[in-house]
């Protein structure tokens, strides 16, 4: 590979990495820094990889190992090796609002059973527990743990709680976790209709939540369509045509990787307008540790 080749590669790798870089930094990151870990610990991580992520990866560059033999062009090798693991990424905001959807109408579901079982006299933390046995499967890990914690004397049921709440993820959720802290610290006979009264909300909150996504369906698929056949149109016109001849040089690859970094841009941002916020939560985990707050007066 040649020198000027060479440079545009970097110059495109760059421009793409500088524009996901910036996304990450308006989105912002949590958490603390992680400390470093040994060769044996980074062994044990790869060995868990899934191996579907591997295949799109390994597929991903072979393709654009393919694009920039046939074309010559380093900078459209990278752009369609990012483009096969990033382009669902960019799309998949359908999918998270479907899942998070799911998740409430299990929640739903599983709160009127909770609220049966305990109307009819069984022990709220007995009753958690069985439940976990038959929870509706959008919500089967969260509750499997809450379960497992509430089974164990040693675990902290408020830690429990907490991330049972994070399992969720949704100001309902938090309700709900705080109903289940009544029902298990202070049991009440007017905790099933507390639970009621949450599974209609979390069951009008569901059909609200599809409709609003029915609305935004057909704009989401019109991007999609648009941006396939922006791909098409550009592979044609660099097979056959003569007009993509100014990118052969250098200065064009770094023109090349400029718009490319302007697509990724426009997709993220695509994305970020596709997938709307939720309303905030009324349990943060990091603030109810920081100050030992327990469940009942987080918010």
């Amino acid at each position: 590979m040649t020198g000027p080749g060479l440079w545009a590669a970097v110059a495109g790798a760059t421009a793409v990495a500088g524009v996901l870089l910036i996304a990450a930094g308006i989105r912002g990151t949590h958490g603390t820094p992680r400390r470093p870990v040994g060769f044996a610990v980074w062994r044990t991580r790869l060995r868990t990889v899934p191996a579907r992520p591997l295949r799109t990866w390994g597929l991903a560059v072979a393709a654009g190992l393919v694009v920039w033999a046939v074309s010559g062009w380093p900078v459209a090798g990278l752009v369609t090796a990012a483009a096969i693991p990033g382009l669902p990424y960019f799309f998949s905001a359908g999918r998270i609002a479907q899942t998070r959807v799911d998740r409430l109408q299990g929640l739903e579901e599983w709160v009127r059973r909770l609220a049966d079982a305990m109307a009819a006299g069984a022990a709220p933390t007995q009753t958690i527990v069985a439940s976990a046995a038959h929870a509706p499967a959008a919500i089967a890990e969260p509750v499997g743990r809450l379960a497992a914690a509430l089974a164990s004397p040693r675990r902290d049921r408020d830690d429990a709680l907490r991330t049972f709440a994070d399992g969720i993820d949704d100001p309902l959720g938090d309700m709900v976790t705080f109903a289940l802290h009544i029902a298990i610290t202070a049991p009440s006979a007017r905790v099933p209709d507390v639970l009621r009264g949450l599974a209609q909300q979390l069951a009008d909150d569901v059909a609200a939540r599809r409709r609003v996504e029915t609305d935004r369906a057909e704009p989401r698929s019109e991007a999609r369509t648009i941006v396939i056949v922006q791909i098409a149109f550009v592979i044609v016109v660099c097979a056959a045509t003569s007009y993509t001849a100014a990118y052969d040089s250098f200065l064009g690859q770094l023109v090349l990787a400029a718009l490319a970094a302007v697509v990724v841009g426009a997709l993220w941002m695509l994305r970020r307008l596709s997938l709307a916020a939720g309303p905030p939560r009324l349990i943060t985990t990091r603030t109810a540790a920081s100050d030992g707050r327990q469940i009942g007066g987080a918010g």
